[in-house]
C-alpha cells in the first residue's frame, strides 16, 4: 500500500520516489480526504487529460480549487470547458503562436542581454532571481498588455500566491492577500483601458476590443485573465529555466555541446522541464461517470494529472531519471495536454533559448554555488527560487 499525500514533509522534500511507487503501485490513487483520484502513469493522465466530456474546470485546476478549496477558482477562460471554452481560448491563443512570439523576441534578447551586463560586471548574481525571474516577468508584461513599470511587484504577488508554510496545508493567508491585491490591480487596469482601448496592448486589447460570441468579456473576467497570464507567465518558466541551468551545470560536457551549438538550447530546456517538471500537478471534476484504468470517478469527485510523476514514467521515456540532451520526445506533458494546455508555451521555449543562448556565450563555465542555492517546495510547483552563480 502506497502511503501519499501531496501535502506530506516526504513529498515536499523529494517526490521522485513515491512518484514511482504510484505508477507502479497505484497508479490510480484515491485519497478519501480529499476526495480525489491522483493519475500518474504517462498514457493515462495523457488520455484523462484529453476527456473534456468526463472531466470538467469547473470547480477550478488546482490544489487549492480541488483539495483544500482554500483558493476560489479563477473566472479566466481557463474556468470553462468546451464548448464555451473553445472561442475564449481562441482569442487569446493567437497572440500566443509563433509568428505573435517572434515579434517579442528582440525585446527579450536585449533585456537578458542587459541584465547578463550586470551580472558579468559584478562577477556574480542569482541566475532565477536575477536573470529568470525578470525574463519571465517581463514576458508576461508584454503578452499580456501590462505595462512594465509593475514587474517587480508582480513578480512580489506571484512568489506570495505560491508561499507556503511548514505544517500547514494549501495556501496562506500571505497568498492569499497577494491574489486579491493583484487581481484587483488587474482589475483597475481592465477598467481603466476599457475606456481608452486605443491605448491597450497584447490580450489585454484584445479582450476588450473583440467580441466572443457576440459579446465583449466583462472586466472581471478580463482581470482573471491578466492575472492568470501574471502568474502563468512568471511562475513557473524560472523554475524551469534554473533546472536546465543547473542540470547543464551537472553535466558539463551537455552544456560544452549547447554552448557550441546554440541550436541545442531549446533541447537543453524541454529535457530539463521533463525531468525537473515545476508544475507537479493540475486536475478537474468529474461531472459524469467514467473508468480510467478501471477505477470508477463519481461526478464530483476530483481527478489531478500528475504531470511530474507522469514526465518520468519508465513506460514512455527510456532511462527517465537521466538527463539526456539528445532525448528529443515526440510527447511530453510539462506543459499540459488537451483543451486547457498552457497556451503560453511557445513564448516559455522562445524565452529559454534566448536566455541560454545569451549566458552561455557570455559565461559558458558557469559555476552554481549549490551550498547557497534554494528550492521551493510545495505541493503546486516545485523548482529552484535562488541559483547563485559565479
Amino acid at each position: 500500500m502506497v502511503e501519499y499525500d501531496p501535502y506530506s514533509d516526504e513529498i515536499m522534500e523529494d517526490p521522485y520516489r513515491i512518484y514511482e511507487r504510484l505508477r507502479n503501485e497505484s497508479p490510480v490513487h484515491f485519497i478519501e480526504e480529499y476526495d480525489c483520484w491522483f493519475v500518474s502513469r504517462f498514457e493515462t493522465v495523457w488520455n484523462a487529460a484529453n476527456d473534456a466530456s468526463h472531466l470538467h474546470t469547473m470547480k477550478g485546476t488546482t490544489p487549492g480549487h480541488l483539495l483544500t478549496h482554500d483558493t476560489p477558482p479563477s473566472m479566466s477562460f481557463n474556468a470553462y470547458d468546451p464548448p464555451e471554452h473553445t472561442p475564449m481560448r481562441a482569442q487569446i491563443k493567437k497572440l500566443f503562436v509563433p509568428v505573435a512570439v517572434r515579434g517579442m523576441r528582440p525585446q527579450i534578447e536585449a533585456y537578458a542581454n542587459e541584465l547578463l551586463d550586470e551580472l558579468v560586471e559584478r562577477g556574480e548574481g542569482d541566475l532565477v532571481e536575477e536573470f529568470g525571474a525578470r525574463i519571465a516577468v517581463t514576458g508576461a508584461c508584454i503578452a499580456g498588455g501590462m505595462p512594465l513599470s509593475i514587474r517587480e511587484q508582480a513578480v512580489e504577488w506571484v512568489n506570495g500566491v505560491m508561499h507556503r508554510v511548514p505544517g500547514h496545508k494549501g495556501a496562506t493567508e500571505v497568498g492569499a492577500r497577494c491574489g486579491k491585491e493583484m487581481f484587483f490591480w488587474c482589475l483597475e487596469l481592465a477598467k481603466d483601458m476599457r475606456k481608452h482601448p486605443e491605448r491597450a496592448t497584447g490580450a489585454l486589447r484584445t479582450m476588450l476590443t473583440e467580441p466572443v460570441a457576440g459579446k465583449l468579456l466583462d472586466d472581471f473576467v478580463v482581470a482573471s485573465t491578466l492575472s492568470l497570464v501574471m502568474i502563468g507567465g512568471s511562475d513557473t518558466f524560472p523554475k524551469a529555466l534554473g533546472a536546465t541551468i543547473h542540470r547543464l551545470w551537472q553535466h558539463p560536457d551537455q552544456r560544452a555541446r549547447v554552448a557550441a551549438d546554440p541550436g541545442l538550447a531549446r533541447d537543453a530546456f524541454l529535457e530539463a522541464l521533463r525531468i525537473d517538471t515545476p508544475t507537479q500537478m493540475l486536475g478537474r471534476t468529474c461531472v459524469a461517470a467514467t473508468e480510467i484504468e478501471g477505477q470508477r470517478i463519481e461526478p464530483g469527485q476530483g481527478v489531478m494529472f500528475m504531470w511530474a510523476a507522469a514526465n518520468r514514467d519508465e513506460r514512455e521515456f527510456a532511462r527517465p531519471d537521466a538527463y539526456d540532451l539528445d532525448r528529443r520526445p515526440p510527447r511530453m506533458l510539462a506543459f499540459g495536454q488537451g483543451a486547457h494546455m498552457c497556451v503560453g508555451h511557445h513564448i516559455a521555449k522562445m524565452e529559454a533559448e534566448v536566455a541560454l543562448r545569451a549566458l552561455l556565450a557570455r559565461a559558458p563555465e558557469y559555476d552554481i554555488d549549490l551550498d547557497r542555492a534554494q528550492r521551493n517546495r510545495t505541493e503546486f510547483v516545485q523548482g529552484w527560487m535562488h541559483l547563485p552563480t559565479r
